[in-house]
């Protein structure tokens, strides 16, 4: 088979490609991509769990961990211990955690905007739907 026939090559390539521009999109703000997805994440759920922090953004235990280890001493979030398990913790924004949230709310729209200016309306419709039910 060759490669251009190849689902998996075709999507690992798209997903470098948009990574790499999502990278350079953020570069000014001194975040990554996992960074990113993490505090946008929490803007929409601020207080959960790790766990379910961990499975809104798709990262494992260990990712997520040294994640949440950056993103604490730069003042983005703070973690709390649960009341009830102490073992449990939740992670929530800092004041500065919801300014940069918003930012990046505003610099992803915009992102995915040039990153898919090449496809007409119907096209970004039918290609986030396909990705969305794989």
């Amino acid at each position: 088979m060759r490669l251009d026939n190849c689902i998996f090559y075709l999507l690992s390539r798209s997903a470098r490609s948009g990574a790499r521009f999502y990278k350079k999109q953020l570069e000014e703000l001194g975040l990554t991509p996992v960074q990113s997805i993490v505090l946008q994440a929490l803007a929409v759920q601020d207080g959960c769990t790790t766990s379910q922090l961990g499975k809104a953004a798709e990262l494992d235990n260990a990712t997520l961990t040294g994640v949440l280890d950056r993103l604490c001493p730069a003042g983005y979030l703070e973690r709390k211990a649960s009341p009830d398990d102490r073992r449990t913790q939740h992670i929530f924004l800092t004041e500065r955690g919801q300014e940069i949230a918003e930012v990046l709310d505003s610099l992803t729209e915009e992102a995915n905007a040039r990153f898919l200016a090449a496809l007409s309306d119907r096209e970004r419709d039918d290609l986030k739907a396909l990705l969305t039910r794989l």
